[in-house]
């Protein structure tokens, strides 16, 4: 039974992620007619611009670039596409660059020069293509004047660790980067630029995205501080005192709604954990589950929104509650984790272990976990699967899914287990699936 689950799960997972494919999302929302470009209800006629340019960003750069390749064909003047270390392979005329994620490199660095330099020669002849997609915010990376590489790894390394939200590290990477924060759409200025989006954060507010390269930001420098505040963050010189001239003006603010900048943007929204939650449901459902969507908005202590989702499967297995059986419960979001120990592990994988620890001995019961992207955390693992046996054949290699959750080590706990989900790269970057399966016994 548990494999017959496990291959349904897969099954499940790999529809709901085939559906938000960075080329498939493209292909949807861009298209060449009669020699101009269509996108969504906007007419673009190719024949008024001199020069159209391509900028792709995040984890799903590559892909996306493959599909706006195709679709400009010749008109497409020159691009530059930035992913993650292992995320790229070659393009017909982008040129491609690696870099670090979540923590950004020299690469990164360069990369963001790269671009600079690329948008100081455009001008209102041009059309720019912005990709972007998750991961993006530490891809690429322009530090502002006196803020270094180094004063941006230490912070976003102090933040992740202390269980920074999505939200709160963006507003921080938006004032430590002239890019992001719609600092990509002020360079841009005053060029036309499309934006196409696919979204890794809850709800999809485009100014999150990739910390909002070219939307307003809401964010300011008073939110910066009191983030840095709550976690009782030391600063080094160079940021302190960037936060200190920001606030008192001597700094300019990220772009607001309203401003110049982004009277010549045009966003688009093309792919969501929305979007490849539902196919989750329809392909759950011609496998015979009865499927519910609970939401794609989970956020949380990964730990502690495991034991939401155990309690769940509980009451499904116990008393078929909210849906006969067999059932399918569907989620998405992205938790987060507080670090206190030194292990291997990821969102995911510690979600599945505190849910293998809360279903143990319970029969019939699966929890997938898995990370859109292909990668969960520091490791080479998607999630991971849990079910009411993990915890027992850890126990009979004389492991501690206690002490193993505890410092963080969800990874080593089980790899031995054999509950890893391997993907590789999958090219997009949707968030999070999380997917309960309760079968008849």
């Amino acid at each position: 039974m548990t494999n017959d689950m496990r291959n349904d799960a897969y099954a499940i997972m790999s529809e709901a992620i085939s559906a938000v494919d960075p080329s498939s999302c493209v292909y949807r929302t861009v298209r060449m007619e009669d020699g101009n470009i269509l996108i969504n209800d906007t007419l673009y006629e190719l024949s008024k611009y001199e020069n159209i340019y391509c900028i792709a960003f995040g984890k799903a750069a590559t892909a996306m670039s493959r599909a706006i390749e195709d679709i400009l064909g010749d008109s497409l003047t020159r691009g530059i596409a930035v992913t993650k270390y292992g995320f790229g392979s070659p393009l017909h005329k982008m040129e491609i660059y690696e870099s670090g994620h979540p923590i950004p490199d020299a690469n990164s660095v360069a990369a963001g020069q790269t671009i600079y330099d690329l948008l100081e020669t455009t001008g209102p002849g041009d059309l720019i293509f912005f990709l972007i997609s998750g991961g993006g915010s530490a891809q690429v990376t322009h530090p502002r004047k006196g803020v270094s590489l180094t004063d941006i790894v230490k912070l976003t390394d102090t933040l992740i660790r202390a269980g920074a939200t999505i939200d709160e590290l963006n507003t921080v990477r938006k004032h430590l980067c002239s890019i992001k924060g719609g600092g990509l759409a002020r360079m841009a200025y005053p060029s036309d630029s499309v934006s196409l989006i696919l979204s890794d954060v809850v709800g999809d507010p485009l100014d999150v995205v990739a910390s909002g390269p070219t939307v307003p930001d809401r964010s300011t420098f008073s939110d910066f501080r009191e983030i840095v505040d709550r976690y009782s963050i030391a600063l080094s010189p160079a940021v302190a005192g960037l936060i200190e001239d920001g606030l008192e003006g001597m700094i300019e603010e990220t772009p607001k709604a309203g401003d110049v900048v982004f009277e010549k943007t045009s966003p688009h929204l093309i792919g969501s954990n929305a979007l490849a939650l539902n196919e989750a449901r329809s392909k759950a459902s011609e496998l015979g589950y009865n499927t519910m969507l609970l939401s794609s908005s989970i956020v949380g202590e990964s730990k502690e929104v495991a034991k939401v989702l155990a309690a769940i499967a509980r009451e499904e297995r116990l008393r078929e509650d909210p849906l006969p059986l067999p059932a399918c419960i569907l989620a998405g979001g992205e938790t987060t984790v507080t670090m206190k120990g030194n292990g291997l592990g990821g969102r995911c994988q510690e979600m599945a272990l505190s849910f293998g620890m809360e279903v143990a001995g319970l029969k019939g019961v699966l929890l997938l976990a898995v990370g859109t992207d292909g990668n969960d955390g520091t490791t080479d693992s998607a999630g991971a699967f849990a079910d009411g046996e993990t915890i027992r054949r850890g126990k009979d290699m004389k492991m501690d899914a206690r002490r193993e959750l505890y410092i963080n080590n969800s990874h080593y706990y089980l790899r031995e287990t054999g509950d890893l989900i391997v993907t590789g790269p999958t090219g997009t970057n949707v968030m999070d699936i999380y997917m309960i399966l309760v079968d008849r016994f």
